[in-house]
Formats: C-alpha cells, structure tokens, sequence
C-alpha cells in the first residue's frame, strides 16, 4: 500500500545500494562486457534509488584523482568472476569515502553526500486525483492522476525524482541550488522557470516547458546536458533519439491545460483524446473500426469526467457509444 502523501520515507538499504553503485561506477571506467551489460542494465532499472546512487557517484568520479588512481590498481579479473563482488566492498566502500572527504575538504559535505543524507518526502495521487505541493524552497509542485514523486531539498541541491506519471513545476529562482527533476534515465534542471515533466509506461521522458529554460542530461553520461528546453518547446527523450520543437502557445495551454483541472483539444484524433482522459479512471475503451481512433476532436473535459466524454461523443459528434460494462467502453460509428 502507498505511503499517505506528506510521510517522511527514507530509501530502504541506502549503505548497501550507495556501496553495489560505487561498484558499477568503477566498472563502467573500466569498460563492460556484454554480458555485463545486462547486468547493469537489469540492476540500473530494478530500483529508481539504484539509478540515482549511480548516478550521483559516477558524476564525481571523474573529478576525484585518488579515485582514478585506485581505478588503475584494480585488477580486471576481479569484476569478470560473479564471486568476487562481496570482496569488493571495500573498493566500493572507497569510493563512496572519497566523495565524503572530498565533501570535507571543502569544509561542508559534497552535494552528492548532502543529498543521500537528506531525507526522501514521498507524494502519491490516486487514479483520477491531482495535489498540489508548496516545497520548503518556494517552488510548486502539481501532481497529476496516478503520479509518485520523492523530494529532496539541501543547501546546496534541489532533487525531485519522478517514479511515476507527470509533475508540473514552478521553479523558486535560486542560482546557488539548482533545481532536478530526474526521470526514466534522464534529469532535467532548472534554476527558475516552469515545466512539466512526464514518464511514459516506455520510459520515455516528455518536458514540457511554460516558461524559461531547462536542460535534459542523461544520467549515465555524467550528467552532462544533451539538450536545452525553452519556453514554447518541447522535449521528448529516450535512449534513442533526443527530440525538441518549437509549439505553438496554444497548443502550450492544451498540453498543460491538466494543471486547471481541464483537458483541452482542438482537432487531435479521437485516440489520443480518450488516451489522454483513459489517464484519470480505470474504463477500458475500445473502437468499432480503426477509422473511427482518428476522427479529429475538439473540446473541453473536466478532469475524470468520462461521461461528460462520452455524452460529448453523442450530442456533439454523433457517434454511438456502448457501455458493456463499468469498465469497459465500445465506440461504435455514427447514428444513421
């Protein structure tokens, strides 16, 4: 069962995650096999706090000299035999203990240090809900259906992770605290500046940005930025292709238009309109044809409204609609 919204969450296990990540860190320096590959890839997306303790350590490992050097001493055999990873620990305990006095040098915990010691606050909205969320530093969180998302906030860093869903944001200007959204394998960072972030059941990551401007970096690449989204575009990422435009203001205000509790389309085909508000109840739509997923649509829905949907469907555009069921929907072609 999920945690009510507001609860206070720490990550289960966080020593042994940070410890098998520091382990991979090292092993992606090295080079991996295919085999190992999988294995990552396996490990990567079993857990989000996996992918974030990656990514976190590998960000500093190529800033650390002593890390390096200890790269260069480690024998390649040990990550090729399956039984030596209990005695890498040691190495992997290393890596997370240079991060820490590297932190220490500077006379304050390094970022990656101070974030994994901050406490997780996890929110959840149900199927058909929404919330919004004032966060300790200003900036405002809206929550849409069937969305999980975890904050943290330090002195020097700003963390939302989005586990599940959509999120809008209206970022608090603040210079020195960078502000993350990290998604699917991706994060999107911004200063100041409002956007919506969205994962897809295909681990796609949709940016959506209102205003201002953010940068989406792949988590794995050291986070470095592979694109810049601005106001009036979009983002759409995943691990084969990064691809930005430029839309329309209106088309802007459709796609968002889910943070005023409203679904607004103006000539989208019938698919993606009944996709779109499928989002908000657990009704099962199905379409007589194929030509009939198509059909462009137009209008505007409440949040959750499916029968104002479907009676829209018959008044307005003359299709029949059967309901076989509470939960399953047949849309049927035109009265004749």
């Amino acid at each position: 069962m999920s945690p009510p919204p507001g609860n206070i969450v720490n990550f289960p296990e966080r020593a042994a995650i940070e410890e098998e990540a520091a382990r991979w860190v090292v092993r992606h320096d090295e080079g991996l096999s295919a085999a190992e590959r999988v294995q990552f890839d396996a490990w990567r997306t079993a857990s989000p706090a996996h992918a974030d303790a990656f990514g976190r350590l590998r960000t500093h490992w190529g800033d650390l000299d002593a890390l390096g050097r200890l790269a260069e001493r480690t024998p390649r055999p040990m990550w090729k035999q399956p039984v030596a990873w209990a005695s890498a620990g040691a190495l992997a305990a290393a890596v997370v203990a240079a991060v820490m006095i590297k932190g220490a040098l500077d006379h304050r915990p390094g970022p990656a240090v101070e974030m994994a010691q901050a406490p997780a606050q996890v929110y959840t909205t149900a199927l058909g809900a929404q919330e919004r969320i004032a966060l300790s530093d200003g900036s405002t969180v809206i929550i849409n259906t069937a969305s999980r998302i975890e904050t943290r906030m330090t002195d020097s860093e700003r963390s939302v992770r989005l586990l599940s869903g959509e999120a809008f944001f209206e970022v608090a200007h603040d210079a020195s605290r960078p502000f993350r959204v990290y998604a699917g394998d991706g994060v999107t960072t911004a200063v100041g500046t409002a956007f919506s972030v969205r994962l897809e059941n295909n681990n796609d990551v949709k940016v959506v940005v209102r205003q201002g401007k953010v940068s989406f970096s792949n988590v794995s690449d050291r986070v470095e930025p592979v694109a810049y989204v601005s106001a009036g575009q979009s983002g759409t990422f995943n691990e084969q292709s990064d691809v930005v435009q430029n839309v329309e203001p209106a088309r802007i205000d459709r796609e968002l238009s889910w943070t005023g509790g409203r679904l607004a389309f103006a000539g989208e085909p019938l698919s993606k309109v009944v996709a779109e508000i499928s989002r908000y109840t657990d009704i099962e739509f199905t379409y007589a044809t194929p030509e009939l997923a198509s059909m462009p649509i137009g209008g505007l829905f409440d949040v959750g409204e499916v029968d104002h949907m479907l009676d829209s469907l018959e008044a307005g555009v003359g299709l029949r609609v059967e309901r076989i069921d509470a939960r399953h929907v047949r849309i049927l072609g035109a009265r004749q």
